[in-house]
């Protein structure tokens, strides 16, 4: 119950689909999400295959929570083959659109192959029409949706598109839903442009079935106190992400100009109170009582954010102190379609570089958003920045100054400044990524000592595991805690679905998921060398800050990898054992 046992397999090659049973195995041992999606990346993947190539497949992915009333649990996880890293990739969304897929009766679909022509996919339950979309193709996102809606003559429709960046497939194309939620790291938007989807329209009318109804809603009441009582939730609710802006330039790890410098004089321009002045409606995704979303409108330019990432790579990184400016920047690369993580980090290191050079500040937007219009476009300069940071640091010698690993671009907070947040980048399955642990908070408030390191890994590698989990089920992080599973969970799951969960399980099922993307990325040519950060960090040090001068040197990345791998179980080399694959009842992957 709470689960439908299905998924819908849609071949685009033939225009054909066909349902299928999820194994009650997958369930038991992957819970859902991430999880389950993950097995069937491994499963139906040859490595080395091209991520942008027929072979590759697009996977959506709901947990057991998903269309419930649980808190906070409309999120849809993307599982694929990234086409910027050429590694494993999940990423995840909110909004709306993850309820809307469990209620068609399925809590996967598969999406391979490739169209000959542009097309719109349009689920209805378990119908599937393909819709010729050449006339919508070349149309920015919000446009999409508007047009997908008007076709379908039902403006109540969920739809998931791509921008011309996607059309276009620069290697870090976001996938958006709801307008302006997004799923954005790492080319899932390269992937559907790959197989020439231009948008997924959803429609679901049926029930969830809930096995012990009654006790299930005393739990999801039981739930949303959990989250009230959370002292991080009144801050979040109210200031959302932006509210990070502050403390992180305070303890020097704000990217400042390429992350050479660590914070700047005042950020009273680009903090939580500029946003909340903004005075945007606040917005919510289905089900959650934190509403940490805010809708920014200024004429054209309206979307859901800025987040503090955006906020950070497109502000400080790249120079910028101008709230309006960034939300503008926002703006474009939602149209467009580009993960604006990425493209910041991008753009940071090429101002730094010199290839792009600005005559004054006051031209510095307009020549931005040229950038942001010829990397969509694939025009000009732009045809060779769509392939990504570290294509472009090789082929103009300019890696040094490349911030990222395994591809993917470093987050906004300096890994020179956190011991703990430098191994969650360099042990993240899809490359650089703040959310597979967050040690950080933890790290400022000095709850570990000031440098027991042992403590640090042992507690990123049980968060990594949680987070999988977490994933999985799948529930947002800023309503329970990034990796912090609370005993709640197993509990609406087992009232939700009949199962028999516990917290030990979950985390149990967490860490057998983290492997498997292990071994999925080891398949790929992934080794112990592509685990360090950039050389940058641990031989330049920081410029200004409160951390100035700080490194985070190759010798201290070696201490935390070989600690964080016998604790994991794992060779030296990074390989999960066969004694430890065993134990999780995963040894058949290997």
């Amino acid at each position: 119950m709470s689960r439908f046992h299905r998924l819908l397999r849609i071949n685009l090659s033939n225009k054909t689909y066909i349902e299928e049973d999820i194994p009650l195995e997958y369930e038991k041992k992957f819970i859902g999400g991430k999880g389950i999606g993950t097995k069937y990346l491994v499963k139906e993947l040859k490595p080395y295959i091209d991520p942008l190539g027929p072979e590759n497949k697009f996977i959506i992915a709901t947990g057991p929570l998903n269309g419930t009333s649980a808190p906070a649990s409309s999120r849809y996880e993307i599982i694929t083959k990234s086409p910027l890293t050429g590694i494993y990739l999940d990423c995840n969304s909110g909004g709306h659109f993850a309820q809307e897929v469990k209620a068609t009766g399925f809590d996967i679909f598969i999406i391979e192959g490739i169209s000959e022509k542009p097309v719109i996919i349009s689920i209805n339950n378990n119908q599937v029409s393909f819709i010729e979309a050449s006339d919508v193709w070349g149309m920015r996102v919000y446009d999409t949706e508007n047009y997908v809606k008007k076709i379908l003559k039902d403006p109540a429709v969920r739809v998931m598109s791509i921008g011309p960046a996607g059309e276009n497939l620069v290697r870090f194309a976001s996938v958006s839903s709801d307008y302006s939620r997004q799923a954005a790291r790492g080319g899932s938007g390269a992937v559907l442009g790959s197989k020439k989807v231009k948008a997924i329209a959803v429609k679901g009318t049926r029930d969830i079935p809930i096995a012990n109804f009654s006790s299930f809603l005393l739990l999801v009441k039981k739930a949303r106190e959990v989250i009230f009582n959370n002292p991080w939730v009144p801050d979040q609710r109210k200031y959302g992400t932006p509210r990070t802006v502050t403390p992180v330039n305070a303890n020097g790890l704000l990217p400042v100009n390429n992350f050479t410098e660590g914070a700047v004089e005042s950020v009273a321009s680009i903090d939580e109170f500029a946003v909340e002045a903004l005075d945007g409606k606040r917005l919510s995704c289905g089900e959650c009582p934190v509403a940490c979303a805010k809708g920014y409108n200024r004429g054209k330019f309206a979307i859901e954010g800025p987040e503090y990432e955006t906020i950070a790579l497109l502000g400080p990184n790249i120079g910028v102190l101008d709230l309006n400016e960034i939300a503008e920047f926002n703006y474009y690369c939602n149209q467009y379609g580009l993960d604006t993580m990425s493209t910041g980090a991008l753009i940071g290191a090429l101002l730094a570089s010199g290839k792009i050079k600005i005559a004054g500040e006051e031209k510095k937007k307009q020549t931005i958003i040229k950038l942001l219009n010829q990397i969509s476009y694939r025009e000009g300069v732009g045809d060779v920045l769509a392939e990504g940071l570290r294509f472009v640091g090789k082929k103009w010698g300019i890696s040094y100054l490349m911030p990222e690993v395994k591809g993917l671009g470093i987050p906004a907070y300096d890994p020179r400044c956190s011991d703990g947040t430098a191994l969650v980048y360099m042990t993240a399955d899809r490359g650089a990524c703040h959310l597979r642990s967050w040690p950080l908070g933890r790290e400022l408030a000095s709850i570990w000592g000031k440098d027991d390191l042992n403590k640090k890994i042992d507690f990123i590698r049980n968060q990594q595991d949680e987070k999988a989990a977490e994933e999985s089920l799948i529930v947002c992080q800023f309503a329970y805690g990034i990796g912090l599973l609370n005993e709640i969970l197993p509990e609406m799951v087992n009232e939700a679905t009949g199962e028999d969960w516990d917290l030990a399980k979950m985390k149990i099922a967490g860490e057998r998921i983290w492997n498997l993307s292990k071994l999925f990325n080891i398949k790929e040519g992934m080794s112990r060398k592509d685990d360090y950060l950039p050389e940058k960090f641990a031989v330049e040090g920081i410029k200004s800050g409160p951390l100035k001068g700080k490194v985070i040197s190759r010798e201290k990345q070696d201490f935390m990898l070989d600690k964080y791998y016998e604790l994991r179980g794992w060779t030296k080399k990074g390989v999960p054992t066969p004694e430890t694959l065993k134990r999780l009842g995963i040894e058949e992957e290997i």
